[in-house]
């Protein structure tokens, strides 16, 4: 009889556990995505105000001034671009492989009737969080169609 106790026991405890087990793994998975998508937004953003703000010092102070910062970049990010905003300003824009919020974008002081105002790229390496160090001058040039411009140049430091 206390065999027979027993063995039932456990076979109820078996099954209320993989009850629980079936009922909490999706929502610790939806939990554990979310989480991801916050954090990859938040180094996004930050990554995006760093750049404007350097831009916007940059382009606010003497010809030749130059600025360096460095910022991570989430893993997923598909590309880092500057395009016309809101309010005919230029526009940081980065954008990740998301299914749903995956732009962010911050804007300058930089007028955006000027085409191509910002040169230069930011480096892509979609696969792990990276650390870029971004060097910012402004230049003028008189033998460019655009002569004030802000010629940047990246550099990957380290990736994890």
């Amino acid at each position: 009889m206390r065999g027979q106790l027993s063995v039932e026991f456990i076979v109820i405890i078996s099954g209320l556990l993989i009850i629980l087990a079936v009922v909490t793994m999706p929502m610790y998975n939806q939990a554990r995505a979310d989480a991801e998508k916050v954090s990859k937004l938040a180094d996004a953003h930050e990554a995006a105000n760093k750049l404007v703000n350097a831009i916007n010092l940059v382009y606010a102070t003497v010809v030749d001034s130059r600025q360096t910062v460095e910022y991570w970049l989430p893993p997923g990010v598909v590309s880092v671009s500057f395009v016309d905003g809101a309010e005919n300003r230029v526009d940081v824009r980065i954008e990740l492989d998301l299914e749903s919020d995956n732009v962010m974008q911050v804007s300058t002081i930089l007028p955006s009737t000027y085409e191509n105002m910002v040169s230069g790229s930011i480096l892509i390496s979609s696969n792990y969080r990276v650390l870029h160090r971004t060097t910012l001058r402004h230049d003028y040039d008189i033998g460019y169609a655009q002569p004030m411009r802000i010629v940047l140049s990246d550099e990957i430091i380290e990736s994890v």
